[in-house]
């Protein structure tokens, strides 16, 4: 035994060959210099057989440097409660477990160090970093209810490559004050922030990137102040999130981009980042479930699923006070819920799903949204549920479906729309349902559903429609609406049906054509007519091809004008050619009357034939036939006035009809 040593020391230099306990709590020499330490743990004092030596320490004052770098230390180092002034270098040492809890250390650098066993720093003060880099640990890291504190660099733990076997705990408590990097590293446990604090504001709080963690990340009820990295990083389980906090205002709350999680990712009861939660090109392989979290990321992505794969998307009740929801190019096995969300954006757009393949169907029932909701050019298996959503842009688009492939349904029963509703270039294959939807917009068309193809469109709405509906080169096979709440502006242009329901008579559905502001136009009402031939009711389809000709007659010239009024009065534009039977009636009983009472001079007396008032008047009517008549007797003053007009009558009469028979025809 040393000579100099004093009363702790002799203690702990007798107690060590059986490793046993040596507590100074309480005793009035408590100083331990670090060397005494260092010489029993490096072989200066003799062991017994039979013991396990080792140092183990309670209540103690550590003073100068315990140095053990590059040693091989085979004996255990245990210090609860006590106090070490100066950093411990265990730099590239080889070592049994260290076991230092409940203490006060200056630091602790273990940089390349290998522990056979546990590391063991639970409850403990760490007061100028901690230094774990490309260390090797058997067993496991235990940090629990530690804390750690910045050195100069702003580094709290900086574990980057570190390798362990086991789990690692940094949680109960566990408060890092400074950045913690633990990227590039392996461990092969589980990593356990359970109720931890790293706080870091500003820069990275805790830095797990392409960090490979054979089991899951338990970290309910963590708090980062700073950003939480997992760029990259690999988890062979489950993330658990539930309750945490994560804030870096203006930047990633959560930075993940390219993180692989085979199990599911659970930020849920009472999950809330302010900042923004970055998951681009993550692989999620089970679900992604952010039930009742809250988000905030004022002008940027709340939420940043794009390119990412996953399992299903699970945000029943999720409320964004600020920024976007993006899933673009992203791939969902099982589809995506929005249930009763509240996405308050404050920006153009509040979710956005582009270039997205989902498996199973959309769930926005009962969303509440300000700002667009945007599912463009994406493929959906399942159903789109709407129903009874608040949907508000008034200045733009609220809801644009465009360009999508649902294999199901799109229900948006029971909406409220405050802005326009596009589903251009969409394909549902088994319907549109828009029954007891609230549409309104001012700046954009209510309903501007151009070019797309579906099997069923009900659009009977609660209350009449504000503003323009389009369904300019949509392909429908049962089109069902309410005539009470028809738009005041319809654009039907190329607009292609099987049926109508209801099926109204002619004169109510030609009042839906009469709403395009572009005036009539041919192809809505050949369309209407062909169905109306469809159903057997011919008469229905002349109506509305006789409706189309008035209707046109206002875009005319002058003297097409003329010629398609005579047309009209004379034989509705061929359709009733009854009309001309009448006419060339009533002036061949007029003419047989007038030329009755003031027969005309023959021209020839004696070589005229007999004169017969009603084949005098059917002759002159009647143009290229020759009755004998006309040519024979030379009427005078207003006679010869009115066979004038009855000459002009029978020509416009003959070409008006053969005009409308040619019309009738070439429609057939």
């Amino acid at each position: 035994m040393p000579e100099d040593l004093n009363a702790a020391e002799k203690r702990l230099w007798t107690a060590f060959p059986r490793g046993q306990w040596v507590d100074l709590r309480g005793e009035p020499e408590r100083v331990v210099r670090a060397a005494v330490i260092q010489a029993a743990l490096l072989g200066a004092c003799e062991t017994e057989p039979g013991h396990t030596p080792g140092v183990r320490l309670r209540g103690a004052m550590v003073t100068g440097r315990l140095d053990l770098i590059g040693a091989t230390v085979e004996s255990a180092l245990v210090c609860e409660y006590c106090r070490f002034d100066e950093p411990l270098r265990l730099v590239e040492a080889t070592t049994r477990t260290v076991r230092l809890v409940h203490s006060r250390l200056a630091g602790f650098n273990g940089v390349r160090m290998q522990v056979v066993g546990i590391l063991n720093l639970n409850g403990t003060l760490i007061e100028r970093g901690l230094w774990l880099d490309q260390a090797r640990v058997t067993g496991q890291v235990s940090l629990r209810a530690a804390t750690t504190r910045a050195d100069a660099e702003g580094i709290a733990i900086a574990a980057r490559g570190l390798t362990v076997d086991g789990d690692v705990a940094m949680c109960d408590g566990f408060l890092a004050t400074g950045s913690v990097l633990l990227h590039r590293a392996q461990i092969d446990g589980g990593l356990d922030c359970f109720n931890a604090r790293f706080s870091y504001p500003g820069a990275v709080a805790l830095d797990l990137s392409r960090t490979v963690i054979g089991a899951g990340i338990g970290a309910n009820e963590l708090i980062t102040e700073g950003e939480l990295r997992m760029r990259g990083t690999r988890v062979m389980a489950s993330v658990q999130l539930a309750g945490a906090l994560l804030q870096n205002p203006g930047g990633d709350a959560l930075g993940a981009g390219g993180l692989e999680v085979r199990g599911g990712l659970w930020c849920r009861e009472g999950f809330s980042a302010v900042g923004g939660v970055r998951l681009v090109g993550s692989q999620l392989g089970a679900n992604v479930t952010f039930t009742d979290a809250k988000l905030s990321h004022p002008g940027g992505v709340a939420l940043n699923l794009d390119h990412a794969a996953f399992g299903d998307f699970d945000g029943a009740r999720l409320e964004v006070s600020g920024g976007t929801i993006s899933v673009s190019g992203a791939r969902a096995a099982a589809g995506i819920n929005l249930e009763k969300a509240q996405l308050n954006s404050g920006a153009d757009k509040s979710l956005v799903v582009e270039s997205a393949e989902v498996g199973g169907g959309l769930s926005f029932r009962r969303l509440h949204a300000t700002g667009e909701v945007c599912v463009q050019t994406s493929r959906i298996s399942g159903r789109i549920l709407l129903e009874e959503a608040r949907l508000d842009n008034p200045s733009a688009t609220a809801l644009r479906f465009s360009g999508i492939h649902a294999d199901a349904s799109l229900s948006c029963a029971g909406m409220r729309v405050h802005g326009g509703v596009e589903l251009t270039g969409s394909r549902c294959d088994q319907g549109i349902d828009l029954d007891g939807a609230i549409l309104a917009s001012e700046h954009q068309p209510a309903l501007d559903a151009t070019a797309i193809t579906t099997t069923l469109l009900s659009l009977r709405p609660a209350a009449p429609i504000r503003g323009e509906v389009i369904f300019r080169h949509a392909h429908i096979d049962l089109l069902r609406d309410d005539p009470t709440y028809w738009p005041e502006r319809l654009r039907l242009e190329e607009l292609t049906y099987q049926a109508l329901d209801p099926r109204l008579p002619a004169r109510e559905r030609l009042g839906w054509l009469a709403r395009d502001p572009d005036g009539p136009q041919p192809q809505p009402y050949e369309q209407l007519a062909a169905l109306y031939t469809r159903l057997g009711q011919p008469a229905e389809a002349s109506k509305v091809m006789y409706a189309r000709e008035r209707d046109q007659r206002a875009a005319e010239s002058a003297l097409n004008r003329v010629w398609s009024i005579l047309q009209d009065v004379t034989v509705a534009y061929g359709y009733h050619p009854w009309r001309a039977l009448a006419w060339l009636a009533a002036l061949l009983t007029v003419g047989s009357i007038l030329y009755g009472l003031v027969p005309p001079v023959p021209l020839k007396p004696g070589e005229a034939p007999h004169f017969n008032p009603v084949i005098y008047t059917l002759d002159l009517l009647l143009p290229i036939v020759d009755m004998g008549q006309q040519n024979a007797f030379n009427p005078s003053g207003a006679e010869q006035w009115f066979s004038y007009v009855l000459i002009t009558a029978g020509w416009i009469l003959a070409t008006t009809v053969a005009a409308g028979v040619a019309r009738v025809t070439s429609r057939r």
